[in-house]
């Protein structure tokens, strides 16, 4: 039974272990077989959780926590992308207490929760040493709560490819050459997090995508590059690997948020 507070579902404290905890999420994210063994994933789930095929509609997987009696919207959905390296672990709830509880597991490991634009939410992000965890809340549609963690596999081989990289230059260097009209601005945020809000001339490059290499090898080596993610993490890394590609004119501006409050547009 859910009980409802303030309008959000929340668990009571005995079904509060069909709430996948943030261990999980980390193992099921780390699992190299994930999207393409279901079976990998059900095994570490409770069995309250269901697994739903593809339909004719819908390739995705996912799996589902069934809500209350007579609704037709499961009170959390788990579902995997995949990204570069790794893949993400996406769970969408009605279930406070889930989000509060992941919340708490979080801050126990002494991770600095970094705000994320998010136009109409809240979000924040916490970075682990091998894995980032964001959390939106007040999101729109059936789940006002969205968790994305991705973990990147300890086997992956792309580890250690991007395990390098490249510090941020200074605040005011980032302003300086982000106004140089002949450098290239490259956004290395997934799709989503560029379209919650980016600098005006930036173009879209996502660190995390399978074909993140190929987009990046297609870039003119002549050219100056000046990057930026959230918190300046995957843009260092993600100088690296053009480095080592031949483009050696690149520069790691960064943390967007930092950008923004600095007045860069």
């Amino acid at each position: 039974m859910l009980v409802l507070c303030g309008g959000v579902a929340s668990l009571p404290l005995s079904a509060q272990a069909q709430c996948p905890e943030l261990s999980e999420l980390l193992a099921i994210g780390a699992e190299p077989t994930a999207l393409t063994v279901p079976q990998v994933v059900t095994a570490r789930l409770s069995a309250d959780w269901t697994f739903v095929g593809p339909t004719a509609t819908s390739r995705e997987v996912s799996w589902t926590l069934p809500g209350p009696d007579g609704s037709s919207i499961p009170a959390a959905r788990l579902s995997l992308r995949p990204q570069r390296p790794g893949q993400d672990v996406v769970l969408k709830t009605t279930v406070a207490a889930c989000v509060r509880d992941l919340r708490s597991e979080l801050k126990s490991r002494k991770l600095t929760a970094q705000p994320v634009t998010c136009p109409g939410c809240e979000a924040v992000r916490y970075q682990g040493p091998d894995f980032d965890a964001t959390i939106y809340s007040q999101m729109k549609g059936d789940y006002p709560f969205v968790v994305v963690v991705h973990q990147v596999p300890a086997s992956s081989p792309a580890t250690a490819e991007t395990g390098a990289s490249l510090l941020a230059v200074d605040i005011a260097t980032a302003t300086r050459l982000l106004a140089d009209p002949q450098a290239t601005v490259l956004d290395v945020r997934t799709p989503e997090e560029y379209a919650a809000g980016h600098l005006l001339r930036a173009r879209n490059i996502n660190f995390r995508a399978l074909d993140f290499s190929q987009q990046l090898s297609k870039l003119d080596p002549k050219v100056r590059y000046v990057l930026y993610c959230a918190s300046g993490n995957r843009s260092g890394r993600a100088a690296v690997l053009m480095q080592k590609l031949g483009i050696t004119n690149v520069v790691n501006a960064g943390s967007y948020p930092d950008l923004k409050a600095a007045g860069v547009k």
